[in-house]
């Protein structure tokens, strides 16, 4: 075959196929490419994930999620007249600076809108470039959940720095405290994704060029509290208008009791945040592990044993209590003016003797009495699997360190004063020390968390010497509750009234129950209300009848 003709096969070769494929564009695949030319803009935006539910341990629902419409659009698209349009309709609203940084993308110009304004927008729509109403999940709480709103916590839009260390998106809700903070990747799901085509002019084409994406909701976390205890609770604190209480069971950790008052309502926080964060009552701190507190005579049981352990004191020491007790030149009062008399150790818990523990305290001396708790390693915190929990302190060589230390700061440490302030949940946890001989799991409020064990190793007979003061407290008509005492429950506890520079004393009860099978520990607080047989002992010694009465 010559060259010329070899040319000539091959162009008609060529043409062949170029008028195969013409015919295949034109009328074939007529339709696709009409499509992707009036598709200019292929757009993806974001479907959140239903949070999960939060229940409590018997099942009553907290904390849910219902789905709620929302207006998203594309920030280019609108005119000055479309934000004034959306404004007559939706009030003053703003577009969070984050997500404008990319006008191109659809962003939420506002959530969680009523039917009728979403009525509204309907009917505008078809004149508002790139406009799409959607349903967007929002969190739900129910009226119980109030009752441990500082338990729960509350969910509210990511920060920047929340955006950045987490990866999130602008507008993407986070859990912001208790519970919804500290479980927020089980309860947060995995987001989806939808499609929206577009014409060059912002038009919407259709909102499902692509199959989306669905979002996978969240789990459902059960907690350890009962929220009817929560409830009676609150009707316990009634006239007191701040405090907090913590109880829980000390072999399996779980946490039964978790109260702060005042609290949040978790379902309008957002709305009244302002409020709540300028309110003098600070009804944002979750007083259960933040609020700090001087224990007062609730520290007298470890002052107890840090006199059993150095050897200053035994069971049957005594000292005769006048009323007072003078070290130097300073005389420390006793809170029984007349004095106690002779006491031992154990009356000495009961009674609640300040000069008792203050002659205790002397024959330790600061040094010693620091040293010992070092040996103790006692922890800063119990623990919990929650975030946000604050350290204790008391006096301790890490503790101390730079701080100014008399021969007579031991004097005020022995009573629970000077530099010890410690929360409501360690107070507990070292009451659980104490009853469970030493060993006290450490606290959860999600079932089924794993948990394990913390430690006081000392002589078993020191424990009992303790708890003997404490069953006294209770069942003695000389114990500072006795008046209290029903023989139907076995609970054995000791009282507390802190001092306070700020006004009148806080009440302090904690105590342990069953005293022969201790099971539970559980402390109260109530700020500014007195001595802590008046307040703190008549709500505890409620709940923990309510507890063992559940029990049997």
């Amino acid at each position: 075959m010559s060259k010329i003709n070899i040319l000539r096969t091959l162009l008609w070769l060529i043409s062949g196929i170029i008028v195969i494929r013409l015919f295949q564009f034109q009328i074939i695949e007529h339709e696709s490419f009409l499509q992707k030319a009036t598709y200019n803009f292929l757009k993806e935006y974001k479907i959140h994930a239903p949070r999960g539910k939060i229940y409590d341990r018997n099942g009553i629902l907290l904390a849910y999620w219902k789905p709620a419409f929302r207006l998203m659009a594309i920030p280019k698209f609108l005119k000055d007249e479309d934000y004034t349009t959306l404004k007559k309709l939706l009030g003053d609203f703003t577009i969070n600076p984050d997500t404008l940084k990319n006008k191109g993308n659809y962003v939420e110009i506002k959530g969680n809108l009523s039917y009728e304004i979403t009525i509204k927008l309907l009917e505008k729509s078809p004149n508002i470039k790139s406009i799409v109403i959607d349903s967007d999940p929002v969190r739900v709480y129910t009226p119980y959940a109030k009752y441990a709103a500082h338990l729960i916590g509350y969910v509210s839009e990511a920060s920047k720095d929340e955006i950045r260390k987490f990866n999130l998106d602008p507008g993407d809700f986070i859990g912001k405290a208790g519970v919804e903070r500290s479980f927020d990747l089980v309860l947060r799901g995995e987001d989806g994704s939808r499609f929206i085509a577009l014409d060059s002019r912002g038009n919407v084409v259709t909102t499902n060029p692509r199959p989306p994406i669905e979002p996978i909701e969240g789990e459902e976390v059960f907690l350890t509290i009962d929220i009817k205890i929560q409830a009676l609770l609150d009707s316990l604190f009634e006239n007191y208008p701040r405090g907090a209480a913590f109880g829980m069971n000390i072999k399996t950790g779980e946490v039964l009791v978790f109260y702060s008052k005042p609290y949040f309502n978790p379902e309008s926080l957002n709305v009244k945040w302002n409020y709540y964060a300028s309110n003098k009552e600070k009804p944002l701190l979750n007083r259960v592990l933040q609020g700090l507190y001087p224990p007062g005579s609730t520290f007298k049981l470890i002052t107890a044993l840090i006199g059993l352990y150095t050897g200053v004191i035994s069971e049957y020491t005594t000292f005769n209590c006048t009323g007072g007790f003078t070290f130097g030149k300073r005389r420390w009062l006793c809170w029984k003016a007349e004095g106690h008399g002779l006491l031992n150790l154990t009356q000495a818990i009961a009674q609640s003797c300040n000069s008792y523990f203050n002659n205790v305290g002397a024959r330790i001396g600061t040094q010693k009495f620091i040293e010992t708790l070092d040996h103790f390693n006692l922890p800063e915190k119990t623990g919990i699997d929650l975030i946000g929990e604050y350290s204790i302190l008391i006096p301790t060589s890490k503790m101390m360190k730079n701080k100014l230390l008399l021969p007579s700061s031991v004097i005020n440490w022995s009573i629970g004063q000077g530099e010890v302030q410690v929360t409501p949940a360690w107070m507990a946890l070292v009451t659980g020390l104490i009853a469970g001989n030493g060993r006290c799991t450490k606290p959860i409020v999600k079932k089924g968390e794993k948990t394990e064990y913390i430690t006081l190793n000392l002589p078993l007979e020191y424990f009992n010497i303790v708890k003997e003061g404490m069953r006294l407290t209770v069942e003695s008509p000389h114990g500072t509750v006795g008046y209290l005492y029903n023989p139907s429950y076995k609970i054995a506890g000791k009282t507390g009234t802190a001092q306070n520079p700020h006004g009148k004393e806080h009440s302090w009860f904690t105590c342990f129950f069953p005293y022969d099978d201790p099971t539970y520990v559980l402390t109260v607080v109530v700020e500014n209300a007195g001595h802590g047989s008046e307040a703190a002992a008549p709500i505890a010694i409620t709940i923990a009848r309510r507890l063992l009465g559940e029990k049997k």
